[in-house]
């Protein structure tokens, strides 16, 4: 039997596809920056405030008008074109950085469900 969007997803389903597009978004923002189109600082680091810190790490990118936002993701995803480099973290929420995620996309914060900071 193959999966459907129809198909109930448990929570692990849901995770891999937000790691895989957050990694997606970063991809296509390094492809920008390679060709000169865009500057897009970027990198990964080991998340060692957590007690699991070796699982995780916290990949990111400094996003072009919006600000930085990053997400923790197995340790085992981190790609190997991902540079490691620990930015100077600017203290925003989980609700903050989706506002910057949904500017970034040209989505209406709103619409997308995205509660002010």
């Amino acid at each position: 039997m193959s999966e459907t969007d129809s198909e109930p997803k448990d929570k692990t389903d849901v995770y891999r596809e937000r790691n895989l597009n957050a990694l997606l978004a970063l991809r296509a923002l390094s492809l920008l920056d390679q060709h000169n189109l865009a500057y897009v600082p970027m990198g990964y680091w080991h998340d060692t405030d957590d007690v699991n810190g070796d699982e995780w790490a916290v990949v990111w990118a400094d996003l072009p008008d919006e600000g930085q936002a990053g997400w923790h993701v197995p340790t085992e995803m981190v790609p190997d074109w991902l540079p490691e480099r620990d930015p100077e973290y600017d203290g925003y929420s989980t609700p903050e950085k989706n506002r910057r995620v949904a500017l970034a996309a040209g989505v209406d914060p709103d619409a997308a469900g995205v509660r002010e900071p």
